[in-house]
């Protein structure tokens, strides 16, 4: 399943500006409560029900810290098993790769949130009349905030949403000023898994150290992917980046031992200075508020704790 995601969002990134274009031209219309109905230009737009949902199954785990973040938790009934934060949230053993969406169906949901179109899921769900919104992987703050927003107005919290993304880019500003230039120019490395396959810059996690002027050695030779080109040991060994994140320590067991371990990586610069930073691998693969925050202080502690000691 791990390489399976690493794949999906891959794809999802590739075309992401589809995506993007589709929503535009796509609106949703879900109702508030003697309200007015809304515009939501999802990736997929909504498909039946006129009113405020009070029954959400959302199958993203961004998704799903977005929604808790604007107050609507209240209206979830169901989140999928890879949605970890907030720990109350109601998980079940769905994974948003069902082939039928009738699976679904005793949870009585009358909205679904996903961050993929597996298995033709939205036209099988339109059939059900239940409503759809997909919201694939951001690819930058500014896709994640569209998004909170696109669920405030689904979902009736448009207010909330509002102050959500107010909050988060106060946060990540005062994050990014704590470290000032200290991290400026430094290059890394990030692991999504023991193969070597990363994400570049253009990827959402990517603008998070774009942020903190850092530089991605994945860059190079992402040029003409997705986003998250497959790297290589002698690849990382020419590149010797300043600092290593390690996002396969749940799924595969990888630590700074290990990964110093590995043939001819004892003599690299992150290895040296003790700048290999295990991360939890669901932080690092999503784009809820929670995650953004979570990681943008981890690499902040990276910087503060550990320095930007070394020469080039």
């Amino acid at each position: 399943m791990r390489r399976r995601t690493i794949s999906a969002i891959a794809v999802a990134a590739t075309a992401f500006a589809s995506y993007g274009a589709a929503s535009a031209s796509t609106p949703a219309r879900i109702a508030g409560r003697g309200a007015a109905p809304v515009e939501v230009a999802g990736a997929s737009g909504t498909a039946g029900g006129t009113r405020r949902p009070t029954r959400i199954l959302s199958l993203s785990a961004s998704a799903t810290q977005m929604l808790y973040a604007i107050g609507a938790g209240g209206q979830v009934v169901g989140v999928d098993k890879y949605s970890t934060y907030p720990p109350n949230a109601p998980r079940t053993s769905f994974t948003g790769y069902e082939s039928s969406a009738e699976d679904y169906l005793p949870l009585r949901p009358d909205l679904v949130i996903l961050a993929f179109d597996t298995s033709h899921l939205v036209a099988q769900l339109h059939s059900l009349h239940i409503a759809t919104l997909v919201l694939p992987p951001a690819t930058t703050v500014a896709g994640a905030d569209t998004q909170i927003r696109e669920l405030g107005r689904a979902t009736g919290h448009a207010a909330a949403a509002g102050t959500v993304v107010v909050s988060i880019h106060d946060d990540l500003a005062k994050v990014v000023r704590s470290v000032g230039t200290r991290a400026a120019g430094r290059t890394y490395y990030i692991e999504l898994d023991p193969t070597y396959y990363s994400a570049t810059s253009k990827t959402f996690i990517g603008s998070l150290f774009s942020r903190f002027g850092m530089v991605d050695v994945a860059d190079a030779a992402g040029r003409a992917s997705s986003g998250y080109p497959q790297l290589s040991a002698e690849y990382l060994v020419k590149s010797n980046p300043d600092y290593v994140f390690l996002a396969d320590t749940v799924c595969c067991a990888q630590s700074a031992r290990t990964f110093a371990a590995r043939p001819g990586f004892a003599g690299l610069r992150a290895v040296h200075l003790d700048h290999v930073i295990p991360v939890n691998d669901s932080t690092a693969s999503e784009w809820g508020p929670h995650s953004l925050e979570t990681f943008a202080a981890l690499i902040a502690r990276a910087v503060e704790r550990r320095g930007a000691s070394g020469t080039k």
